[in-house]
């Protein structure tokens, strides 16, 4: 065990991939009874790369790089990622005590689990903030060895963005915004996305967004992300579809749980029980996507986006669209049941509610089923960070 956690400490990317897993199972919208992960992950990349769930505030892609600049006095390696590690803490306390509102450690202060950096280090890679070859737990190195490089001239690429706006004198102790960002910061950041990502959504977002409402939970439903164009709006008309989908067969499982629970129980049927799943058959709009969904060109555009995609992925992906576009009622498709029964038994094995009695019988009926909107609210409050800040004097 203490290898593992050694090995995760060192890999930022994996760190990050399992928080941000860890972090979904907090949402109603991320849960992925049925394995439908990696068509999910592909669509949020396609859409907002660089983006994770862990993300809180557009400004940590500053506040980030300042923790560490102001620590490269640090003569070694490991005295770098001692003195950033600080900085960040710091900044943690600073941000307390000035009642800041939505940031990193607000509940359980500077011994948070996980720090910014860890959070943030994808993004900065990915929209060339830091140098896409560095990852954090060689920053020190990589510092030190362009320090070196610099004194022997030798020409060698910034580890960060020369760029880069300079970080307030004396911070983080004194640091005064919290995650509001001036409009020098916000027109860099927005720079930085529209250099890097030009044809993604992200980057259509970024150029406008004063039209980005500030209560809209779904992408497909906002001004600024419908007036997308190029191949970003098609992989948003993709996201919606796939969304509703996934709803219809997340609240069809939750059914049949609750049914076999019942059963186990001897007890009777109760209205309630399918409440989430007509509720999804009751959406006129989502039933007509569903419907029009042209899903070879989805699965096309995602082999091409990740190859590592697996097939079995997509044959329970396009049959269980072919049930649900036959007609027949989905609380009386036995086809379809025995499809989503063994979905869950393959992805979960013993640990399966179908298989496992313990689990079942902690299952709680979900009072509502989530719909998948990939990262969108982080996305959101990022594009509301950048339009407040460009409105700033």
């Amino acid at each position: 065990m203490a290898s593992l956690i050694s090995w995760l400490d060192a890999n930022t990317a994996e760190t990050a991939r399992l928080r941000e897993i860890a972090r979904m199972f907090e949402t109603p919208d991320s849960i992925d009874d049925l394995a439908l992960g990696q068509f999910r992950d592909t669509i949020s990349n396609a859409l907002f790369p660089g983006t994770s769930v862990l993300h809180v505030a557009a400004r940590y892609l500053l506040l980030v790089p300042w923790c560490y600049q102001t620590a490269s006095s640090a003569r070694s390696p490991e005295g770098i990622l001692r003195d950033a590690k600080a900085a960040e803490k710091q900044l943690i306390r600073r941000f307390h005590e000035l009642n800041a509102k939505r940031f990193i450690g607000s509940t359980a202060g500077d011994g948070v689990a996980q720090l910014p950096s860890v959070a943030y280090w994808s993004a900065l890679k990915k929209w060339g903030i830091v140098r896409e070859d560095v990852e954090r737990n060689a920053i020190g190195d990589a510092t030190v060895e362009h320090a070196a490089a610099q004194r022997d001239g030798i020409s060698e690429r910034p580890v960060w963005h020369a760029g880069l706006p300079p970080a307030p004198e004396g911070f983080p102790r004194t640091e005064a915004r919290g995650i509001e960002l001036n409009r020098a910061e916000a027109e860099w950041i927005r720079d930085r996305i529209l250099a890097t990502v030009p044809n993604a959504m992200l980057a259509q977002l970024a150029a406008k967004p004063q039209y980005i409402l500030k209560s809209n939970n779904r992408p497909w439903t906002d001004p600024a992300a419908q007036s997308a164009v190029g191949e970003a709006a098609v992989w948003l008309k993709h996201a919606e579809a796939f969304s509703a989908l996934q709803h219809g067969l997340e609240a069809l499982y939750a059914f049949l749980v609750t049914t076999e629970l019942r059963r186990q129980l001897g007890e009777e049927p109760e209205d309630d029980d399918a409440a989430a799943l007509n509720g999804w058959l009751a959406d006129s709009v989502a039933q007509d996507v569903i419907l029009m969904w042209n899903v070879e060109e989805f699965i096309e555009l995602v082999r091409a986006a990740n190859p590592r995609i697996q097939l079995g992925n997509i044959a329970f992906l396009t049959s269980t669209l072919d049930q649900v576009r036959s007609g027949t009622d989905p609380l009386i498709n036995m086809m379809l049941h025995s499809m989503i029964r063994a979905r869950e038994k393959r992805a979960k094995g013993a640990n399966s509610r179908f298989l496992n009695k313990r689990r079942l019988h902690n299952w709680t009926a979900p009072t509502q089923v989530g719909v998948q909107t990939f990262r969108w609210t982080q996305v959101r409050n990022m594009m509301v960070d950048l339009r407040e800040g460009l409105a700033r004097a």
